[in-house]
């Protein structure tokens, strides 16, 4: 008798899973088109070194550090360009021309992660003009900035996009 009970129990359990599982469907709506961001063409990973104003020495005896370029939470045409305190310590917001794919910031904007000002200017990304060790072909990107912690000193930043690959991955500079 308790084994009839249970087996109608387990059985009772097991109908309902199934009904649940056949009743319950994903309600497929085609591809949802999420779009991109406003800055998504000059938006991404990089490998970049800052240079004293001659345009050839490191900058402090520096190599390349991993930044980031993000839209702005406005989406508009804001880009932030984030070293994430790595070296240069520059997190700074700059308007784009989308169309030229230049860069500036306003002059003195705040630099979020030391609390001290920054001028970016000169700012530009190439398409398809920089090979990594991968053999890989990416975008490069450069651009000046002042600090207000070296004011009168314009440093040079260029280098080029992040691929991922093992083998670009720590790129080091040589003149």
């Amino acid at each position: 008798m308790k084994i009839n009970k249970l087996k109608n129990i387990t059985s009772t359990i097991m109908l309902f899973f199934a009904l649940a599982t056949l009743t319950t469907s994903c309600d497929e709506v085609g591809d949802l088109d999420v779009g991109g961001t406003n800055v998504e063409a000059m938006s991404g990973d990089w490998w970049i070194i800052a240079l004293e104003p001659d345009g050839v020495t490191p900058a402090y005896g520096g190599d390349y550090e991993q930044f980031s370029t993000y839209n702005t939470a406005a989406n508009d045409n804001g880009l932030w360009i984030n070293d994430y305190g790595h070296w240069m310590e520059i997190q700074t917001k700059v308007v784009v021309n989308l169309s030229d794919k230049t860069f500036a910031g306003v002059a003195n904007s705040p630099e979020e992660i030391t609390g001290a000002t920054v001028s970016v200017s000169n700012g530009k990304i190439t398409s398809k003009d920089y090979v990594t060790e991968s053999n890989t072909t990416v975008d490069a990107i450069e651009f000046e900035a002042e600090f207000s912690w070296d004011p009168g000193v314009v440093y040079k930043f260029m280098g080029h996009k992040r691929t991922g690959f093992a083998e670009d991955e720590n790129p080091h500079y040589s003149n």
